[in-house]
């Protein structure tokens, strides 16, 4: 299980934006999301999980519940506002 209050550390966000979702049941996608946060793979890593099956992704791929897939567009969100350049 992954530490919440690191998550939200390393995400500087606030637990109303604490994609719980992914904490349960896509916990390697939380953990892939903290890893890459503060590195440049985290907008490829995003991108690919937001894009629809048909171009190589993961959108609306079974397992991949609408909360899930709205808590990593949020993540992808508050990331591109922290990291905009």
């Amino acid at each position: 299980m992954i530490d919440k209050e690191a998550v939200l550390h390393t995400l500087k966000c606030n637990p109303s934006q604490y994609p719980q979702m992914l904490d349960e049941k896509f916990p390697h996608v939380l953990k892939n999301v903290v890893q890459l946060w503060e590195t440049p793979d985290a907008e490829p890593y995003f991108s690919d999980l937001l894009q629809p099956i048909s171009s190589g992704g993961r959108f609306n791929r079974d397992g991949f519940p609408e909360q899930a897939w709205q808590e990593i567009l949020r993540l992808k969100l508050l990331y591109s506002r922290q990291h905009a350049h």
